[in-house]
């Protein structure tokens, strides 16, 4: 996403983008934890990672170009890290809310569910601003927010299965989604036959979220067995 004029002013798009994605996500977690024990502390830590996220960041261009800041300090202002800040910003940000969990003995499935509701909060909020705001491929762009959206009903409605099973479901199909609406996008890069590396990762993810829980079992009966 580039940088937005309105006017005579210039904003940072991307960190515009990430800003809309974080109060996406507080929502979502908002409504997700509405009767969770610990609600504010979970969300505070949620938020606390979030800000901490974006400082990482949008500091991380100090580090990986100090010779440009030296020269213009305001670069920072408009300038990041790039790729290497933003993994270096989730590496610090998982690490804190792994220091967190275990301070308050948070399980980790407490993030890998509310994991899910997160990435298709934020999802919808991405295609549906890249759709308004850059237009390009229209199609594409509907579509996975439409996934999204449905995905997040599926969540939200009541269901037979337990709360494990619902996030790992809407996991399962959103990332089968994502792998036949990506054939909408013509620009995609292709990385081996007719896929992306991101239909590679959404298929892999599929296949895990589905086969680890019959290899677990599988593991479970032999063991009770031998």
């Amino acid at each position: 996403m580039h940088n937005i004029q309105i006017g005579t002013m210039i904003l940072n798009g991307p960190l515009v983008l990430y800003l809309i994605l974080g109060a996406a996500g507080w929502l979502i977690l908002k409504y997700r934890l509405r009767e969770a024990a610990g609600r504010e502390l979970i969300l505070s830590s949620a938020g606390n990672a979030f800000w901490l996220w974006l400082l990482v960041w949008k500091g991380s261009f100090i580090l990986f170009h100090p010779v440009e800041f030296i020269h213009t300090p305001l670069a920072v202002l408009y300038f990041d890290g790039g790729s290497r800040g933003i993994w270096l910003a989730a590496l610090v940000s998982v690490s804190y809310l792994g220091y967190r969990s275990w301070r308050h003995g948070w399980p980790a499935r407490l993030w890998m569910t509310n994991g899910v509701w997160l990435i298709l909060g934020w999802w919808l909020a991405y295609h549906s601003l890249l759709l308004v705001v850059e237009g390009g491929v229209v199609l594409h762009h509907a579509a996975s927010a439409a996934l999204a959206a449905g995905c997040l009903m599926f969540l939200i409605r009541p269901q037979r299965l337990n709360g494990k099973g619902k996030e790992a479901g809407a996991a399962v199909w959103f990332s089968i989604g994502n792998v036949l609406l990506m054939f909408l996008n013509p620009d995609r890069s292709l990385w081996w036959l007719s896929f992306s590396k991101q239909q590679i990762v959404f298929l892999l993810a599929a296949a895990l979220i589905t086969g680890w829980p019959l290899f677990a079992e599988k593991m479970k009966k032999e063991g009770i067995h031998g």
